[in-house]
């Protein structure tokens, strides 16, 4: 009965043997699934902080862009009255030249 004992034995430990297996397989799978999904999950916490930061770094950029183009909208506006007034005084100088050498040729 020895042999027929050990034969048992033997069976029953290969059993547990492959029932530890097959735990540690499904253990394993699941703990995967998990992970897979933490993982997924991760990646649209991440995905939408990245599109939030995108969308800070676009406004900033915008608001930025916007100040300097008033900046150099006021720029120009202030050239060009600066001209426009050089002009009108080259033009009262012109008018009054002109005057002079209308008033020159008439005396003549």
């Amino acid at each position: 009965m020895r042999k027929e004992e050990a034969l048992q034995r033997i069976k029953e430990v290969e059993s547990q043997v492959r029932t530890s297996k097959d735990e540690a397989l499904a253990e394993r799978e699941r703990l995967l699934r998990v992970a897979r999904r933490e993982a997924l999950e991760l990646k649209d916490v991440l995905r939408a902080q990245a599109e939030k930061r995108q969308e800070e770094i676009l406004r900033s950029a915008a608001l930025e862009t916007a100040r300097e183009r008033e900046r150099i909208l006021a720029d120009g506006r202030k050239e060009a009255a600066a001209l426009r007034a050089a002009a009108d005084a080259n033009m009262d100088r012109a008018v009054e030249r002109l005057i002079e050498s209308f008033k020159g040729a008439v005396n003549a």
